[in-house]
């Protein structure tokens, strides 16, 4: 976890009072939210179902709201952008691949955390879900090592799916800002177009991939930090 840097980005700005920490203890609360919702999840359930169950389970655990609406796809919408609707009626399979984004706020700071789940035996949902997290890794260790800007890093990312045979989705999945709530009283746009490189503590990283070949998806994000 990072000390907070000033920064002279205005996409960066934040409220006098954010603590970094209280953000990464949001990110953490919301982290085993997502967990927990995932270990309900099985086969025969419906997104919409699962839908439920996570608003029901936000409650418990004292997110009052979020600040974006869970994401909860299954099988084919896992090719889907955030701000694509759901084929309905989609039924999770025994052996199948889903994926979780959430954003919960806790204590009055933004969460956001997504991966994906593979249930039974699918090897190439394995494969793909591998594959989106393996890229996070890569393009997050080349944040902390190098001074590429959010474009970059993108860029980086993308050449990283071709090259294990997947496109990176382009729209829905740039990743954006994150703070105390609300951070689009600062800055509303995302990541891939910023010509600076990103402050820790300030970002979301997301990265959805496509398998176009086997029409599925896989999708994780978390903090640069």
């Amino acid at each position: 976890m990072s000390q907070q840097i000033p920064s002279q980005n205005p996409a960066e700005k934040v409220s006098d009072v954010f603590d970094p920490a209280q953000l990464h203890k949001c990110q953490a609360r919301s982290w085993a939210l997502l967990e927990e919702l995932a270990k309900k999840i099985e086969p025969g359930m419906t997104e919409a179902v699962a839908t439920e169950i996570y608003k029901k389970m936000q409650l418990e655990v004292g997110a009052e709201k979020y600040w974006h609406p869970p994401k909860i796809r299954f099988g084919v919408n896992t090719l889907k952008s955030f701000r694509e609707p759901s084929v309905e009626g989609v039924v999770l399979k025994p052996n199948d691949i889903f994926f979780l984004d959430v954003g919960p706020i806790f204590d009055g700071y933004e969460g956001d955390v997504g991966k994906t789940f593979i249930l039974g035996t699918y090897p190439e949902a394995t494969r793909v879900a591998q594959a989106g997290r393996e890229i996070f890794e890569l393009v997050k260790k080349e944040f902390l090592a190098t001074k590429k800007t959010g474009a970059e890093l993108y860029a980086f990312a993308e050449k990283l799916a071709e090259e294990r045979g997947y496109s990176l989705v382009g729209e829905g999945a740039n990743g954006h800002r994150v703070s105390d709530f609300p951070h689009a009283i600062h800055y509303r746009g995302n990541l891939r177009t910023q010509q600076e490189h990103p402050t820790a503590d300030r970002w979301i990283l997301e990265i959805q991939v496509r398998d176009l070949k086997n029409q599925i998806g896989s999708f994780h994000e978390d903090i640069l930090c």
